[in-house]
């Protein structure tokens, strides 16, 4: 019988990748190239009302527990380097819950839930490997960060392990090690592969061949980073190559998605749709997003049914036979992603923050969508004046990075009360709060509901202790 339960359980492999934009994909823009993702598509969904919040610490908090990031304290911001937290030690992750029903667990790639002390590490956390970074972000050659840090630090792990400076670019590395974890996999273990890709991400730098093809666009950023979506798509082909040549394709389910929208003033782009990662507008929030493979009984069409990366927690665990924590925000998905059954979700909470400085929040019930407070989460290390706006390939570029530069000279932070009908203007340009109070009431009526398991940030107060100068300039755990 032990036999027969196994065969049940598909290998969940789940992409996940960085900043990636509405238009940042072939379906929205077809001058970009991606065959890999579009093999998937036919044997898979599209997604257009896929969610998820509006940085990546919240977004991958969201995923990991299925709870929204305001009920484990990863609201505010983001972790970043010198933050003595991460996700609370006291909520069991997704790896945790594949284990107790048998999965081998591995992830490839970014973690950014903390790693002050080795507790909050991913192989602490249910992983049986980890090989990546565990910060937000370094270049993509010389893997180093220093964002608002006082210097910078190095950051590419093997398990607990420093990988040897290269001059590898380290997306195309990451690939290499998720396909050797299939090659190597024996197929009659259910897998779960986070493979949480570091690209298309801020940087522009790529390996020279893969801009080649893009030779005739003029404009730098545009070919670069075409460039750059045309090598995840290739790198994404590799780990599907090799689950094909492992036999494991057909018994495989995949999803891939970004943890939210692109830096669009100077990376990728979330054309047609208003402001860039780290706002409360639909450019941040409404990724693209694919569900393919194993038990997708219909294939080949675009959705727009909604879901929140919260949901996508249960519905794997579901998937798996492993039981889902109670008390969870996310919803199963399996009859949507499957059988295209009307979503069970009809409401979409992009983030509350109460912080006292600028408190920010949203939520979209049906067709309405509410933001209240400042609309961009990383105040004041960013002007809104950049952020909230509209971008598409071939503006001039501007920095949608925080820094400390800006933060002398903010402007006091925004008390907004936008309403909009988000299916009939997706692109936020026509605030109706005026003409519906009877709406606004009703959201804010919600969010206050909400509001009552709210719980405060985690401790984001920066802490020198942890600066990669006093490790040997890497990146390090044990000083929280």
């Amino acid at each position: 019988a032990c036999g027969t339960e196994k065969s049940d359980q598909p290998h969940i492999i789940l992409i996940f990748v960085d900043d990636m934009g509405w238009n940042d994909v072939h379906w929205h823009n077809p001058d970009i190239a991606m065959p890999n993702l579009m093999d998937l598509a036919a044997d898979g969904v599209i997604f257009n009302q896929s969610y998820t919040h509006p940085t990546c610490t919240p977004s991958r908090a969201a995923m990991m527990t299925g709870l929204y990031p305001f009920k484990t304290g990863n609201q505010h911001q983001m972790v970043f380097n010198l933050h003595p937290s991460g996700v609370p030690l006291e909520f069991k992750l997704l790896p945790e819950k594949f284990k107790e029903v048998g999965y081998s667990t591995h992830m490839v790639g970014k973690w950014h839930l903390g790693f002050c002390k080795d507790e909050y590490l991913p192989t602490n956390r249910g992983f049986d490997s980890h090989y990546g970074i565990w910060t937000l972000g370094v270049g993509d050659y010389d893997k180093m960060n220093g964002v608002l840090s006082p210097s910078a630090g190095y950051d590419f792990r093997d398990n607990m392990g420093v990988v040897p400076k290269s001059n590898g670019y380290l997306a195309l590395m990451l690939g290499d090690r998720a396909e050797h974890i299939v090659n190597n996999h024996y197929p009659g273990t259910p897998l779960f592969l986070a493979f949480t890709l570091d690209i298309p991400a801020k940087h522009l730098e790529i390996p020279e061949e893969y801009e080649e093809p893009y030779a005739d666009i003029e404009d730098d950023r545009t070919r670069q980073f075409y460039g750059k979506l045309t090598m995840m798509d290739d790198i994404i082909g590799g780990v599907v190559d090799a689950l094909k040549n492992r036999g494991m394709y057909d018994d495989s389910l995949i999803i891939f998605i970004g943890d939210n929208g692109a830096l669009s003033s100077q990376a990728g782009s979330n054309y047609p749709f208003r402001g860039i990662a780290g706002t409360l507008f639909e450019g941040a929030t409404r990724v693209p997003s694919i569900v393919s493979g194993k038990g997708i009984k219909k294939t080949g069409y675009e959705s727009n049914e909604l879901y929140s990366i919260v949901d996508i927690h249960r519905t794997i665990l579901d998937v798996a036979g492993a039981k889902a924590e109670p008390e969870l925000d996310g919803l199963s998905m399996w009859p949507t992603w499957s059988e295209d059954k009307p979503s069970p979700r009809n409401e979409i909470l992009y983030n509350i923050d109460d912080d006292p400085v600028s408190p920010g929040a949203a939520i979209r019930i049906g067709d309405y969508k509410l933001i209240t407070g400042h609309p961009d989460l990383l105040y004041p290390y960013r002007d809104i004046s950049l952020t909230d706006n509209y971008y598409n390939y071939g503006d001039p570029p501007a920095s949608g990075l925080p820094s400390t530069d800006q933060e002398a000279n903010a402007p006091a932070p925004q008390n907004v009360e936008y309403l909009f009908n988000v299916v009939v203007d997706p692109e936020e340009r026509n605030d109706i709060s005026a003409d519906r109070p009877d709406i606004v009431q009703e959201l804010r009526d919600r969010l206050d509901e909400h509001r009552n398991l709210l719980i405060p940030p985690v401790n984001q107060t920066t802490e020198l202790a942890g600066a990669a100068g006093n490790f040997n300039d890497v990146w390090s755990p044990g000083w929280c």
